[in-house]
């Protein structure tokens, strides 16, 4: 009677235990995302979203809607809000974030329910209970550096989306300005290209009465040619830059359809003193989340030398258990270990200390890249800077001067219009040389930015503190 009384306690607690644990448990819903619906959610994407203007109300107040134009700190906004890339980031981080919660919990004890049934000295049958528990002591350098290494593993998943946040800014800044000088190369192209047209026919004209030589209706036919050539080349980057902005803002290249996109100062980047651009080099070697995801590499192989050389030594395992054994109940206490006896997880060691020196090498790698990507950037665009200086100097002015002369001698009848068309063209070609400067100088000042991880101008300088992983949050910028 007492070993009866004694299963239905046991299988009565069996039961309680397993329905408690069961009652915490989570539960999974699913949440399928069909490619038909994700493309059509895409198409659907514009610039007029809700959510997206809540976004930048709350990022940049007092500014009118809809937007007459759309400037770079706007398109970095949305570019938080849409980029694929970006979501694709912050969830990765936020994987690395819920593995410290993982890393941070105790290993569950196993629990085995045994029974035996046996016959005793006078042929009566028996039943034998057992509960046996196996409970593994999770403390000390092994579980310390499990928690350090998921805590590492998050500040790393922090630094790349920072790094990813900003190379998509990059792409962003990059796009938006190459699209805006390409459109005004293209209509200076088209100005070129028509008095071109001009200069043939009046050519034409003229070698029909015996006034020009063929030669010179060669050179034009030559001209004309090579800049058709260019000015197709011009739509063709166009097409490319309003590709990679839609790209970079994560929206289809139809909504970028008729925007007017707006920048101060395209014409005239503004100057950086080298005072400034010295201050700003030492804050980028210390705050360069690439810098950074080395430094946090290096403590990541540190701790996993440091489990590695925890791991030679033998786990412990207690394993407390319970028998009733013919109306006889015995407590048992076991104790069990993991011994080196064919290792002392000396290999294991040693790749261990050969990542931490891999580490190592590469950390100073990356701060001496660092160092020189932000050495030769200042370089370039103390250059690009001269150049643009260059390209409005005396040539230019010359052509300007000749242009305005030659129009108020044509209106005065003192110049033909194959002078007034030739003088045009000069104008233009100077203009276009001028605009080829600007585009080598925001080229320099973003591979500046880029190397110094921090924009130097424009309306991004109120937004700097949303380039930071932290401000990335679930409710600021994902959809």
């Amino acid at each position: 009677m007492e070993g009866v009384t004694t299963r239905r306690r046991l299988l009565g607690g069996a039961v309680g235990l397993l329905a408690a644990l069961l009652s915490a448990c989570v539960h999974y819903t699913p949440r399928p995302r069909p490619p038909e619906r994700i493309a059509v959610g895409f198409t659907q994407r514009t610039l007029s979203d809700p959510q997206l203007r809540a976004l930048l109300e709350r990022q940049l107040p007092a500014r009118a809607w809809p937007r007459p134009q759309w400037d770079r700190a706007d398109l970095l906004v949305a570019m938080l809000y849409f980029n694929d890339g970006l979501a694709a980031g912050r969830a990765s981080a936020r994987v690395a974030t819920a593995g410290t919660r993982t890393a941070r919990e105790h290993p569950n004890p196993t629990v085995t329910l045994m029974s035996e049934y046996a016959n005793q000295h006078d042929g009566a049958p028996l039943w034998l209970w057992a509960v046996v528990t196996d409970w593994l002591l999770d403390a000390g350098a092994r579980r310390g550096a499990r928690i350090a290494l998921a805590d590492l593993a998050a500040q790393r998943a922090g630094y790349d989306l920072a790094e990813l946040t900003w190379k998509q800014r990059g792409a962003l800044r990059r796009a938006a300005a190459d699209l805006l000088i390409t459109e005004r190369e293209i209509a200076l192209r088209e100005t070129v290209n028509t008095d071109r047209q001009a200069q043939l026919d009046m050519a034409r004209r003229r070698l029909e009465v015996g006034a020009a030589s063929r030669g010179d209706l060669d050179r034009l036919v030559r001209d004309a040619l090579q800049d058709e050539q260019q000015l197709h080349d011009a739509r063709r980057r166009a097409s490319l830059a309003r590709s990679a902005l839609a790209v970079a803002v994560g929206v289809p290249v139809k909504v970028l359809a008729g925007l007017k996109l707006g920048w101060e100062q395209l014409d005239d980047p503004p100057a950086v003193d080298a005072l400034q651009l010295e201050r700003a080099r030492d804050e980028a070697l210390l705050a360069r989340a690439d810098v950074h995801g080395a430094v946090v590499a290096y403590g990541t192989a540190e701790q996993a030398l440091r489990l590695e050389v925890a791991r030679q030594y033998p786990e412990v395992h207690l394993g407390p258990a319970y028998t009733w054994d013919h109306g006889i109940r015995r407590y048992q206490f076991n104790l069990g270990l993991t011994l080196p006896l064919m290792n002392r997880n000396a290999g294991a060691i040693g790749e261990a200390e050969a990542r931490r020196e891999e580490a190592g090498a590469h950390l100073e790698a990356t701060v001496a890249l660092a160092w020189q990507e932000i050495d030769e950037a200042i370089r370039q665009w103390q250059l690009a800077r001269a150049r643009l200086t260059e390209v409005r100097g005396p040539v230019y002015d010359a052509a300007q001067r000749i242009y305005a002369q030659t129009a108020r001698g044509f209106d005065a009848g003192a110049n033909d219009r194959t002078e007034l068309v030739a003088a045009r063209v000069a104008h233009t070609l100077a203009e276009l040389q001028v605009l080829d400067a600007v585009r080598t100088a925001q080229e320099a000042l973003a591979t500046l930015e880029d190397a110094l991880r921090r924009p130097l101008e424009g309306p991004e300088l109120t937004l700097t503190a949303t380039l930071a992983p932290a401000s990335v949050s679930n409710d600021g910028v994902t959809r």
